[in-house]
Formats: structure tokens, sequence, C-alpha cells
């Protein structure tokens, strides 16, 4: 279940983008959105969330000297400004919906977590980032955000957080982030001649016929129209959930 408190943060991509990776000497925390109001993202229907977790032991810092406390949660070095980057693997075709950072602090924007897109070329592009107030244990999240993933085409996803300066220890657990999985856009032209651009559900059956799921009722029609037998849906379901036998 998800904790009821959590938060929301309209966050100005525009503005955000415009951040490089140089400015990274100071305070990035304190210059991110602090999150304020709590929300509970609501998962139902065909849009249901897929929660993955990065538990905050897989990050890496760029120095050393931070612990792991009880329960596995980590901390920085004292009245060092400490950076901690893990890797965000999530399938193509994801639009990431919410960001959460789990974390104890004595001070607001201490601790800030920023998600990044570097390409082949080594360019980086910040796609969300925020910061989280003073709290005990809890999950902030940011969101609804939005952020599809249309490929992994020479892109990578970065996740970085940063514990500011400070005199007392700032502890944080875990990231995890929310995402659901869409349908693919629909091509400029049809496969099926019985199913032109214009039906409503051409989308759903290019995208079985490019998935390799479904070829349709032969002579260059998907015939929509027509019931399927319980062996046609076998092998429906059997190729789109990559069934097998196991060995």
């Amino acid at each position: 279940m998800i904790a009821a408190r959590r938060t929301l943060v309209l966050l100005s991509f525009a503005v955000l983008n415009l951040v490089n990776l140089s400015a990274q000497a100071g305070n990035l925390a304190a210059s991110k959105p602090l999150l304020k109001s709590r929300v509970d993202p609501k998962e139902f229907g065909i849009q249901d969330d897929t929660i993955t977790v990065i538990a905050g032991v897989a990050f890496k810092g760029n120095q050393t000297g931070f612990g792991v406390a009880t329960g596995f949660a980590l901390y920085a070095p004292l009245n060092s400004d400490s950076h901690y980057y893990a890797p965000l693997n999530l399938p193509a075709g994801a639009v990431i919906d919410y960001i959460g950072l789990n974390s104890t602090t004595d001070t607001d924007a201490i601790i800030g977590l920023a998600l990044w897109q570097r390409d082949l070329f080594g360019n980086q592009t910040m796609l969300a980032a925020f910061s989280v107030p003073a709290h005990g244990w809890d999950t902030d999240l940011a969101g609804p955000l939005g952020i599809p993933i249309a490929n992994h085409v020479g892109n990578e996803l970065v996740l970085e957080l940063e514990v500011a300066p400070s005199p007392t220890y700032e502890y944080f657990g875990y990231v995890e982030v929310h995402w659901h999985r869409t349908v693919s856009p629909p091509p400029a032209t049809a496969t099926f001649a019985d199913v032109p651009p214009s039906h409503p559900f051409f989308q759903y059956i290019e995208a079985l016929h490019a998935a390799g799921i479904s070829a349709g009722c032969g002579g260059g029609n998907f015939c929509p129209d027509q019931p399927i037998t319980r062996k046609q849906e076998a092998a429906f379901l059997a190729k789109a959930l990559g069934l097998h036998w196991p060995n």
C-alpha cells in the first residue's frame, strides 16, 4: 500500500531543463522546488501504475565516506555537498507518473533528487527535479509528471540524489518511480484494408500487428467484427504475454 502521506509538485520543465551539470558545485537541493502538499496517487483502471524501487544502497557517490545506517538508510559526510547516482531502467513506451524519495531530514531542501537523460554524445537533459521538506521517515512524491520514455536508442536515465552541506546527518532510504505502459501511436497509413485510420480501434489493431501478435484474417484484411475461436485467442494471449513452457 502506498503511504497515506504523499507529496504533489508541479514542475516547470522549461526552466529545469536549462540547468547544467556544471552548476552542481553549489547547493542544487535548495534551488529545486520544495515539496509541500501531499496526495495519494490513484491506481486503478487500464492506467495502473507499476512501482520500481531503487534502494539507497544502489546509489554510488562522488566521494567516499557515506555510511549505511540501520534499515539500509544511507547518510552523507557532515558539512559536505554530496552527490549520488543510480541508473533507472524502465521499458520503452513507459510513462513516468511520479517519482518519490524516502528520507528523514531535519532541514527543508537539504536533500534533493533529479532525473537526467543522457544521450550517446554525453549531453544531459534534466527531466524532473525536486527537494524534500523536513520530516521523519516518509516518502515524498513529485507528480503527476507524464514523462514519456519513447525508446532507449542512444539514451540512458540516471537518478541523481544530492545531500547539501549539513552539520547533522541526513538520511535517505530509497527512490520509487511510478510508471505505466502505453500503446504505441498509430502509423500514418493502414496495414489492413478494412481498418482505416478513421476506425476507432485502428491504433490497437495496428499495435497487435506491429508486435507480431496478429497478421489479420488473410487477403490484406483484419476482419475486426469477425468472432475469434478459442485457439485464436490462445495464440493472441501467448504471443502478447510471451508465454512458454519452462525448461
